[in-house]
């Protein structure tokens, strides 16, 4: 006699399965053959995101709707694809109908949106900062000529050392300042000739780059008039050439120490490391050697809006005005070209790399001589052995490792004391 098979209980509706998708007209030929359950599955779980004290009330109290949460559903590749291929009745597909939401904007609307927001905001950014970090400067400047006696000068002498070391620690640190408080909101270029190296280096788009150049030209105009506004005697941070010095000698002179600022900046802001962070240091620092080295010569441009605010305060353009412009682009060009030549040459591979935290990187370190002779040195004095403590601290740490393993896999658990016991 045989023996009759008892009937399934229907699966809770928590539990049911995923509708398979209904193959229609063409599409027939598309659905999920007899010999399907062979093929690769895909499993979607969604998490319970709720909290660990909530309760369904109103419509989440429907069983249905509740057990959504938290179901699991298995869906056939050849399904999923299907479905995704689906097309409605208006001929669009699936995915283009997610991609519109229901006020009618597309994704991709509000994804330009954002970004124009962005591009709002960053040359705003670009304006405060700039125009922080030049008033500084120049109160610094204005300071160190007022109190030296200085004012009926439009230019400082090469002897006056005290002077021009003050001025140069004025545009230091105080790029060091705003631009280590703008770093995470703009980047603190707060110079054209920067955002020029960024750009092309493809750093900032054409449209973001064109907005921030205008907003530190106009930064460097509000600085310029400000302090002005605010300070006595003449207005002397006006770059102008010391006497004597041709216009070639000062170009070299602006493109050189305007490389070295546009360098530092792709080297450590562009090319992301542990110690970008600090970049508006080093950046800060670039900017306060090349003051010590181009003041006295050139006035220190280095930074388009600093000569073109002072400028147009004072409604007196140079001569030879050109030359800083010019310069300064051509630094920015130069120091663009050295940074792209050395990546093309992989420069990482010729040291390795600094960041690099894996085991053949610490090999290599603890295989150098220094540290050889470091550690025989040290493993002479009773009760220091720097190997053996390596290893030590490798081995526990590998144990450890292996315990917590071990109690994910269930097959160990913890017992008052700190001890792990395997389950029987």
């Amino acid at each position: 006699m045989a023996m009759e098979r008892p009937a399934q209980r229907p699966a809770p509706a928590s539990q049911k399965a995923f509708p398979a998708p209904r193959a229609t007209g063409s599409n027939r030929s598309s659905a999920a053959p007899q010999g399907a359950r062979n093929r690769p599955i895909l499993r979607f779980t969604t998490p319970d995101v709720r909290g660990p004290g909530w309760e369904p009330s109103g419509a989440d109290r429907d069983e249905e709707n509740y057990g959504r949460l938290r179901q699991s559903r298995d869906i056939p590749v050849h399904q999923l694809q299907h479905h995704q291929d689906e097309k409605h009745a208006d001929g669009t597909t699936e995915a283009s109908v997610r991609t519109t939401h229901s006020h009618g904007i597309s994704y991709t609307g509000k994804r330009v949106a954002r970004a124009l927001i962005h591009d709002i905001l960053a040359c705003v950014g670009e304006f405060v900062g700039t125009f922080l970090f030049l008033f500084l400067a120049f109160q610094g400047a204005q300071s160190a000529t007022y109190n030296r006696g200085a004012v009926n000068d439009q230019s400082l002498t090469t002897t006056d050392n005290q002077t021009i070391l003050f001025i140069a620690l004025s545009f230091g640190f105080s790029l060091v300042v705003v631009a280590w408080a703008f770093f995470r909101i703009t980047g603190s270029a707060f110079n054209p000739a920067v955002t020029l190296s960024l750009w092309l280096v493809g750093g900032l788009s054409s449209r973001r780059a064109i907005g921030v150049v205008i907003a530190q030209l106009l930064g460097g105009i509000a600085a310029a008039g400000l302090s002005k506004g605010v300070t006595l005697g003449t207005f002397s941070v006006q770059n102008s050439l010391v006497t004597g010095l041709s216009s070639g000698k000062g170009l070299i002179i602006e493109m050189l120490t305007t490389a070295l600022l546009c360098f530092t900046v792709l080297m450590l802001a562009a090319e992301k490391s542990r110690s970008t962070f600090l970049a508006p240091v080093a950046i800060g620092l670039a900017l306060f050697v090349g003051h010590l080295a181009s003041i006295g010569w050139t006035g220190a441009g280095i930074n388009p809006a600093r000569t073109f605010g002072p400028c147009v305060i004072s409604a007196s353009f140079p001569h030879n005005a050109w030359l800083y412009y010019v310069g300064q682009f051509l630094g920015s060009l130069l120091s663009t070209a050295i940074y792209v030549l050395l990546k093309h040459l992989d420069y990482e591979e010729v040291v390795g790399s600094i960041d690099s935290a894996d085991a053949s990187q610490s090999a290599a370190i603890d295989g150098a001589p220094l540290m050889k002779g470091l550690a025989n040195t040290a493993n002479l004095i009773p009760g220091v052995q720097i190997g053996e403590e390596v290893d030590t601290d490798a081995a526990s740490h590998a144990t450890v490792s292996d315990d917590v393993a071990a109690m994910e896999e269930g097959k160990a658990e913890h017992r008052p004391g700190g001890t792990l016991t395997d389950k029987a």
